[in-house]
This record gives structure tokens, sequence and C-alpha cells, in this order.
């Protein structure tokens, strides 16, 4: 059973702790907020949003930011601001040019209907990730698994192989890796959708793909213990893009 629920994680989504030692740090993170509206302030603060964003891009942000809804779970009342991808380094100008040109906005649109923020960088494994430029997200799912004490290195190598398994013989759906950096053993696993029909069950499931180009169930079975073995537990979700609240986007 415990094998077939990754499976099921897995064709569900075919999107983070630091890597295992062995593995490099990724060069890129994203960079998202949570923010809660106050009760009854949602349309305001949708409002709001759209007014930021248009001032950040007439201000010359660097940055493109996202904004995605939850639309699955008992915590529906939340909006993320994410921007994705940007190395370290520009942290440090990036958070000077937002005190100086969008800190004020902010504080004077948005902020007066937001009831609490939270805030995360994401390490972003690129490596083994495939997600191309201008692929369609109006819909993201995104796993978390949390891994056992002790059990990266096992985790890290079926995830790879995996991973790799799906770059070299053209696995249908995109992903992508990431480990939030605020602590705890937590990796993500993204996919994007077009719409909910694609999330329908693929007529050859992941297993199956992986099985095939193994050419043996045997070792399909074994790579997939593996990767659950070093599981302790996982949750599904899935988001929204909103692009009317979205920088650069129009609102149809």
């Amino acid at each position: 059973m415990r094998k077939f629920n990754s499976i099921a994680c897995l064709l569900l989504l075919m999107l983070p702790a630091w890597c295992v030692a062995e593995d490099k740090p990724p060069a890129v993170i994203s960079d998202s907020w949570t923010i809660i509206p106050k009760a009854g302030h949602e349309m305001e603060l949708e409002a709001a949003l759209k007014e930021h964003m248009a001032h950040r891009v007439e201000k010359g942000d660097t940055r493109h930011w996202d904004v995605y809804v939850p639309v699955t779970g008992d915590k529906l009342n939340a909006y993320v601001v994410r921007s994705c991808c940007n190395e370290w380094s520009e942290m440090d100008s990036y958070r000077s040019w937002s005190y100086e040109h969008a800190s004020e906005h902010f504080n004077e649109t948005v902020h007066p209907h937001a009831e609490k923020y939270a805030h995360n960088f994401g390490s972003m494994n690129m490596e083994n990730s495939h997600w191309p430029k201008g692929t369609e997200a109006n819909l993201v799912g995104v796993t978390k698994f949390e891994i056992k004490q002790g059990h990266w290195s096992k985790f890290s190598k079926a995830m790879k192989k995996m991973s790799s398994l799906a770059k070299e013989h053209g696995w249908e759906r995109n992903w992508s890796w990431s480990y939030p950096v605020h602590g705890g053993d937590t990796v993500q696993l993204a996919t994007p959708f077009k719409n909910f029909a694609e999330m329908a069950p693929m007529e050859e499931n992941f297993y199956q793909f992986v099985a095939k180009h193994l050419k043996s169930e045997k070792k399909a079975d074994k790579l997939f213990a593996e990767f659950d073995s070093a599981v302790s537990s996982s949750h599904y979700s899935i988001y929204r893009h909103r692009k009317d609240l979205s920088m650069g986007h129009d609102d149809d």
C-alpha cells in the first residue's frame, strides 16, 4: 500500500529542507508571500493587488510576480504572490529597490486589507526539474513530501533516477522540485496544468512508464519502494493561477 501511495502522488502530478550533502544547492530561488485578507476584505485586497502590480510595472520592477489561490483544502482565503527564478545575489539589490519604489505604495494600498502574512524562499532544483519556458500553468498541483530523518540520501537517489528517466524518455508532464528554506525535512513537487481535464489519469501511468523504460517491473518496484520508504507523509494541493491579479497579464 505504501508503494502505491507514492505511485498515486506521482500520477496526479506528472510541484523544500536543504539538499543532502551530496547535492549542490540550486543556484536559483523562488520568493513567495502568502497574504491572508481581513474578514470581508477579499475584494478590496484583490483591487489593491491589481493597483500595486501596476505600480511595480510602472516603476520598472525587474521581477515578474504571479498570484495563486488554493482551490483545495480548508484554507481557501489565501493569496500566494510568487516570483521565480533569481539568484541569491540578486536579493540584496532587489530588496533596496523594493524599499525605495514599492514598500510605501504596498503599505498604502494592500496592507490595510491584510490580516497576516507568511514569507518563504524556495531553493529550486533545476537539474532534476522540467518546466520549459512558456509552460501554461493555469492550475498547479503541489505535493509536499516529508522526508524521514536520515533518509535524505535514499530519497535524493530515487528522485534523481525518476526525474532522469522522465527527461530522457519524454514523460508527457512537466514538473519542478524545490526545497523550502524555512527548515524542516520537506520537498515540494509541482506540476502545471492547462485545465482540470489535464488532471485526468493518463493512458500510461508513471509506474508503467518507468517499468517500460527500465525493462523490468521488478526494477520499477525497487525504485518506487526506495522513494516511498524515505517519505513519512505527503500532502497534495491544487492552486489556481490568478492572471488578473498577476503582473503583466491582461484581465481576460
